[in-house]
């Protein structure tokens, strides 16, 4: 079990360049992928050697990762990525003119997945498909396109298929719904206070998605105490009986980072969790996470 955990990780770096034990890891412990963060970029050129390193240690079939969802949550500070439109802008045009929304998330994803695929990479951290709720915290926020799911699903599917034409992966967010949480899982343990029905409501985009063709699906670093006494990463209930069960997800999970503070736990028995509660693709971000993890499951 130990090396083929390591075999489902997506790894984080610790900065611009690979560090010879970063080297070492990809070339004997290889990971799933690679995931890219703030620290990690500097210019398209940097990036897209980076990008090609990696593939050198790895080999080609490497997943290479990032969260460009648009508007506030964007690594890269250069065109087209630090200029696009926030979700909730697209949610609030669909009101007034849904078809010319549509076209320009569409238009939006697309041109940013082609950037993405030209730099190197396989895989986006986008589309949220969290819903916008008011009381909940912040962190999601404007991220969501809209409070209600219907039009998450159209406007979602409408990101989900630009980066598709681009040639990248889109990763639906985050599972079973972070919007109503009290708390950003970043540093604390959210909770969503509500029933089933409303939780399964509140993600109707997620199945809408799976049916046109969506394959990646991120975790939320949430509890809802009502139902099941996990964090959903955690959660057979969650990620296999709704998830695989009764919305006939059939593609990847993607635990969110386990190095967050909404997972409690040290990074291999985060791991191993996730992956026995259903996740098959286990997000290890931080250097000392990885760090912690290679020593743990290293061959």
């Amino acid at each position: 079990m130990s090396s083929s955990i390591i075999q489902h990780t997506v790894i984080g770096l610790a900065g611009l360049n690979l560090t010879n034990q970063e080297k070492a890891w990809l070339k004997k412990n290889t990971p799933k992928g690679v995931i890219l963060f703030a620290r990690n970029v500097k210019s398209p050129e940097q990036t897209k050697a980076l990008l090609a390193d990696i593939r050198k240690y790895a080999g080609q079939d490497i997943w290479l990762a990032i969260d460009e969802e648009g508007g506030r949550v964007h690594r890269m500070p250069w065109a087209p990525f630090d200029a696009r439109t926030q979700a909730a802008d697209f949610g609030a045009l669909h009101k007034t003119d849904p078809d010319e929304a549509i076209k320009q998330v569409f238009q939006d994803s697309y041109q940013a997945g082609k950037a993405l695929k030209d730099l190197g990479f396989t895989h986006n951290c986008a589309p949220v498909l969290d819903i916008f709720y008011a009381q909940g915290d912040p962190i999601i926020g404007n991220r969501a396109y809209a409070e209600n799911p219907d039009t998450i699903a159209v406007l979602g599917a409408a990101c989900m298929l630009g980066l598709h034409d681009a040639g990248i992966e889109a990763i639906g967010k985050h599972f079973p719904g972070h919007g109503r949480a009290n708390a950003d899982s970043h540093i604390a343990m959210p909770e969503v206070n509500t029933d089933l029905k409303t939780i399964l409501q509140e993600a109707d985009a997620f199945p809408q998605l799976f049916v046109k063709g969506l394959k990646h699906t991120m975790t939320a670093h949430v509890a809802y105490p009502n139902i099941d006494k996990e964090v959903a990463t955690f959660s057979k209930f969650w990620l296999q009986d709704v998830l695989q069960d009764d919305m006939a997800f059939k593609g990847d999970i993607w635990s969110d980072d386990l190095c967050m503070k909404g997972c409690g736990m040290p990074i291999p028995e985060a791991a191993t969790k996730a992956m026995d509660a259903g996740c098959t693709v286990l997000l290890v971000c931080e250097p000392e996470g990885v760090q912690a993890l290679m020593q743990a499951f290293s061959s």
